[in-house]
């Protein structure tokens, strides 16, 4: 049970992870992998939250549509500037982890 505690991938954990990886701090793979599948995990919740908006935007009636078209047109533009800043974010830990441990391949033949 203990040993499962320590495994699951927390919101603190990946904060810590991502600021060591933006602080250019050593980072091994394994908390990369966890921070890249957890930013997956937000893109595919993004992309299903999204989907069930628009869904919903169909499925107002008429006479709600007035008062809802605006706050559904918030919501919407929200989470597409979240998933977004998410594939942005994917991107550069994608990058920092490749430059990372290319970095050590390049070293490690040098020697």
């Amino acid at each position: 049970m203990l040993n499962n505690m320590h495994s699951i991938i927390n919101e603190e954990k990946i904060k810590e992870v991502l600021y060591s990886i933006l602080t250019e701090e050593k980072v091994s793979r394994q908390e990369y992998s966890k921070v890249q599948f957890k930013l997956d995990e937000l893109s595919s919740s993004l992309n299903e939250t999204i989907k069930d908006l628009r869904k919903l935007d169909d499925a107002v009636p008429a006479g709600l549509k007035g008062t809802m078209n605006g706050k559904i047109a918030s919501l919407s533009s929200a989470l597409s500037g979240s998933q977004k800043t998410v594939e942005i974010l994917k991107s550069k830990v994608k990058d920092l982890k490749r430059a990372s441990f290319a970095q050590q391949v390049d070293e490690k033949t040098k020697k």
